[in-house]
């Protein structure tokens, strides 16, 4: 049976029926040596790995449409994490160059005719580096995902055939576009923005299916990402998004870090965040954290885009789809 044939709802609640099938086999296959791949980059550069947890007093607020799982955890109020963004920033205090495979939880939107690119369960390989700005991680960006392309060229290329997978090496550097430029692109074709301001998913899918190559879209406005990212000037940040091509969206996001306690305040009042939560943060930036960048690529969908795997449903083990709970 092919897995084209078989509906979303068998393919999340019985997983384990289809796990023998071929492309299941292949599809993971890749995604170990994706992560091995990522680790050896990293590891070879000088980063460590910590871990980061799942369960937190507070997390990251600047996720879009989705929403926070909320938890009573021992009778106190506590909450899934959504991003390591915060636990990224203290673990610098251990090393300079740190990374975590972690998870991250979210209440996305649910959407019963859209699989392709959302989870409620996701894994993120996520990179911080003390004393970098933004043009340098990109840099790092580049080649640690050319790296990881190169090594599954070569050591999993009878899987790759058997997905029909014919996976292009990318040339540095990434284009990049600024968001407004962006923004104005889709429009020209009637695509817009979602309830978050960002990019809507059709935007995103659009703009992707007009490059050959992965891209970044750069600069966005302030107002509508997190406040730990650093302002380039009143109204944009020093960030990024990586956008793979073919129609795969966005696969990484990133940019400076704010590290001026008051500025940080600043940017949580600007994006309607209620700083009395981050107390904790405010003291660690005010104990010293130096100059540092980071992104976070989501291996999910890291792993669609190198299989070419059409739903993201289909390239994690035991899915959570928006909605779904499965095994």
């Amino acid at each position: 049976m092919k897995t084209r044939h078989i509906v979303p709802e068998l393919r999340i609640y019985k997983r384990h029926l289809f796990l023998k099938l071929p492309k299941y086999k292949s599809i993971f296959k890749i995604q170990s040596t994706i992560l091995k791949a990522a680790r050896d980059y990293l590891y070879d550069k000088g980063f460590i790995e910590l871990v980061a947890p799942v369960i937190a007093p507070v997390t990251d607020p600047g996720i879009r449409e989705a929403r926070e799982f909320d938890l009573s955890y021992y009778s106190e109020k506590a909450v899934l994490v959504t991003s390591a963004i915060l636990y990224k920033l203290t673990g610098l205090k251990i090393h300079d160059k740190i990374f975590f495979v972690a998870h991250n939880i979210r209440k996305e939107p649910i959407d019963l005719r859209d699989f392709t690119t959302r989870l409620a369960e996701f894994r993120q390989i996520d990179i911080e580096i003390t004393h970098i700005d933004r043009d340098e991680l990109m840099r790092v960006s580049e080649d640690f995902l050319i790296h990881v392309i190169e090594r599954v060229k070569r050591e999993r290329s009878e899987e790759l055939e058997k997905l029909k997978r014919e996976l292009k090496v990318p040339r540095r550097p990434f284009k990049r576009i600024r968001f407004d430029d962006a923004v104005e692109l889709v429009s020209e074709d009637g695509y817009g923005l979602d309830s978050a301001g960002e990019l809507s998913k059709e935007a995103e899918r659009y703009i992707s299916e007009t490059h050959e190559e992965p891209f970044w879209i750069i600069d966005f406005p302030a107002k509508i990402r997190g406040f730990y990212y650093k302002k380039k000037d009143s109204e944009h940040l020093l960030d990024m998004d990586l956008m793979y091509p073919e129609g795969f969206g966005e696969g990484a996001s990133g940019g400076e870090r704010e590290v001026d306690p008051l500025k940080v305040r600043d940017r949580m009042l600007e994006t309607g965040t209620d700083p009395r939560k981050y107390i904790w943060l405010f003291e660690i930036l005010y104990e010293g954290l130096p100059p540092c960048s980071g992104i976070g690529f989501g291996l999910e969908r890291l792993t669609r885009y190198i299989t070419g795997v059409k739903e993201i449903i289909d390239v994690t083990l035991f899915p959570k789809a928006p909605g779904y709970l499965g095994l």
